[in-house]
C-alpha cells in the first residue's frame, strides 16, 4: 500500500503538480497534524485517496469538519492495515500534559490489544529521543515513547519537529518499529 504522509507545512508540489509528480497512485494519505481542513480537503480531492488525521497543536479548525477521517484516540482497520491515533489537543485546546498523556494513551493500548495490536502508530508529536529536538517544546513525550515500545508497531509516523530545523532524521529504526518524520510530504509503501 502507497501511503502519503503529511505534515506541519503545505507542499507546493502537492497543491500545483501533483499530476506531474506521479502522485497518482496514492492509495491512502496520513496526516499527523498542523494542517488547515481546506489544504487537507484539497488534497484528499486531488489524489482521490482516502485520508485519516490527527491534529497537531496548531490546528484551529473543528473537529466537525472532517469528522469522519480524525482517529485521534481511536484504532481502525483500513484495508486489512491496523491504524491508531494519538490525539495531543485536550477538550480546552491545550497540549496535554506528561501525566494526561500517559492515561490517555493506557486507553488506546486497551483498544489496539482488542484489535490484535496496531501496525501503524500515527501522532503529531514525537516520541522523546526519536527524531525529537533539544528544547522543552520539541523534546516529544515520554508517554509515547513508552507506549510505542509497549505496542511495538511496525511503523510511528510523526510531525511537529520540521526537519528544516535541522537537527532531525526524517527515519529513524528502533526494534521492530520505524519513526518516520512526515514534515511537509514523504512517501512510504506498508
Amino acid at each position: 500500500m502507497k501511503v502519503l504522509l503529511i505534515s506541519d507545512v503545505e507542499s507546493e508540489v502537492l497543491l500545483k503538480y501533483y499530476k506531474e509528480n506521479h502522485f497518482d497512485n496514492i492509495d491512502l494519505i496520513l496526516s499527523v497534524g498542523d494542517l488547515s481542513s481546506d489544504y487537507l480537503h484539497i488534497i484528499k480531492t486531488n489524489l482521490n485517496a482516502p485520508l485519516f488525521y490527527v491534529r497537531g497543536n496548531h490546528d484551529k479548525f473543528k473537529i466537525k469538519l472532517l469528522d469522519r477521517e480524525l482517529i485521534e484516540w481511536k484504532c481502525i482497520d483500513y484495508n486489512g492495515i491496523k491504524i491508531a491515533g494519538i490525539g495531543c489537543l485536550g477538550k480546552n485546546g491545550k497540549i496535554y500534559s506528561e501525566k494526561q498523556m500517559e492515561a490517555k494513551l493506557e486507553k488506546l493500548c486497551k483498544k489496539i490489544d482488542k484489535k490484535g495490536g496496531a501496525d501503524v502508530v500515527i501522532s503529531h508529536y514525537p516520541a522523546q529521543g526519536f527524531g525529537s529536538g533539544a528544547d522543552a517544546e520539541h523534546s516529544g513525550f515520554r508517554a509515547i515513547k513508552d507506549f510505542i515500545e509497549k505496542t511495538a508497531p511496525k511503523y510511528f509516523f510523526y510531525g511537529h519537529n520540521h526537519l528544516n530545523y535541522g537537527r532531525n532524521e526524517r527515519k529513524i529504526i528502533k526494534g521492530k518499529t520505524t519513526f518516520i518524520n512526515a514534515y511537509e510530504k514523504y512517501i512510504v509503501e506498508i
